[in-house]
């Protein structure tokens, strides 16, 4: 069954006042021997025969298609909020209203709504005519980011035959599933951001080669290494020859995000800055996906698992980026966070071989000195600086790091 009954107080008396003004009236047609009164007596509990059989089954009747779905979104991108329901009884239900609870990064400006912080209550007018489908269809706007879900479905209409308002509540959760992900803020200075060390980057300045990657010869010249030196180029072209190789770097990217702010009391407050902090995060991940770079993602938002803190392994292209900007979206405000030295602390133990370290919030001065310890490994350590407007990403000096520890 897909829908519970929910009545109140007055429903139930008006079928026991019916009930009762039955019996009462069999008594008086008795006692006074009134034959013609039992065909009204028999009208009236046909009437409420039809009653029972409408009350019984009216929560059966309405058949809601429910088919999983997850509809992704921009800020400011529209989709369609879309519902299936058939009556199946032999009674209408008219004149009713179907009120959907949803959460706040959707709107629906076409609908009457109730806007709450973290939720919006939207009212539709729908009659339900007996054996007939029908199917809502309704703009909706992806207003922030987020995830939003119908929470409470609940039809309520007037009692065809008593005109008491009847609430029917939708029971089983609703598969459909709005994902809005994070604007794209842009950060500057990104594209000079990485560690030159060996790897699979493919670029046309880097001190290192790829020998398995022969490019071709040119001619030698005296600063080239002697064991470059084409020996079969050289004795067909009478002239040395030496060989080129693909220049490849270590692009991959590590990005530390913490939703943490340190206050003048020392402790440590959830960042009202949330939503850029993500977005800045978007767009470095756009960045390093269209570059086909690598690239991972640590954010001290707490989850269940061994790993006690939001983390996305390394990985590049459309797919990963995809999977990025879902997992973006769904951190939430209410939120509860890892203790960033913890996370610092852990992540430390991972990095094996340098890498290129965007930091993405506020590096308190414990930060400074754990990715300080990180220098001794050459990591190349930035961080996103908020500048009125615009955001920059800019080395993080040895001079803050050493005053931190």
């Amino acid at each position: 069954m897909q829908w519970k009954k929910e009545v109140d107080l007055n429903y139930v008396k008006s079928l026991d006042f019916m009930l009762v003004g039955i019996i009462l009236y069999f008594l008086i047609a008795m006692l006074f021997d009134k034959p013609m009164a039992f065909i009204g007596i028999g009208i009236f509990a046909g009437f409420v025969g039809i009653y029972k059989i409408y009350d019984k089954n009216m929560d059966r009747r309405i058949v809601m298609k429910d088919e999983p779905q997850v509809i992704k979104l921009f800020p400011g991108e529209t989709s369609a909020l879309e519902m299936n329901m058939e009556n199946t009884s032999f009674f209408p239900m008219i004149n009713g209203e179907l009120k959907l609870q949803i959460g706040s990064p959707i709107k629906a400006y076409t609908i009457q709504q109730d806007e709450k912080e973290y939720n919006n209550l939207f009212r539709i007018p729908l009659s339900l005519m007996q054996k007939k489908k029908i199917t809502l269809s309704y703009p909706i706007v992806a207003e922030q980011r987020g995830v939003a879900r119908i929470s409470e479905i609940r039809y309520e209409f007037p009692h065809l035959l008593s005109f008491n308002r009847i609430g029917l509540r939708y029971i089983p959760a609703y598969q459909t599933e709005f994902i809005v992900f994070p604007k794209l803020l842009p950060v500057t200075g990104i594209e000079r951001v990485f560690h030159m060390v060996p790897g699979q980057g493919r670029t046309n300045n880097s001190p290192f080669e790829d020998i398995q990657d022969p490019l071709g010869t040119r001619d030698y010249h005296y600063s080239d290494p002697f064991h470059q030196i084409n020996w079969k180029a050289s004795v067909k072209s009478q002239a040395l020859q030496t060989n080129v190789y693909q220049k490849v770097v270590d692009m991959s990217y590590v990005f530390i995000v913490n939703l943490g702010e340190s206050s003048k009391t020392s402790m440590t407050t959830f960042n009202k800055e949330l939503e850029k902090l993500m977005s800045y995060t978007a767009y470095l991940s756009e960045y390093a996906a269209k570059n086909n770079l690598p690239f991972e993602i640590h954010i001290n938002a707490r989850k269940h698992g061994d790993i006690p803190y939001v983390h996305l392994t390394e990985g590049s292209g459309k797919v990963h980026y995809g999977k990025t900007l879902e997992m973006l979206a769904r951190i939430s405000k209410q939120t509860m966070t890892v203790p960033l030295k913890q996370m610092l602390y852990s992540l430390g133990k991972q990095i094996t071989k340098p890498k290129t370290i965007v930091f993405i919030g506020d590096a308190p001065a414990e930060a400074l000195h754990v990715m300080g310890t990180w220098k001794q490994k050459q990591h190349s350590i930035f961080q996103v600086h908020h500048l009125n407007d615009a955001a920059v990403a800019k080395p993080l000096e040895r001079e803050m790091m050493r005053r931190a520890t």
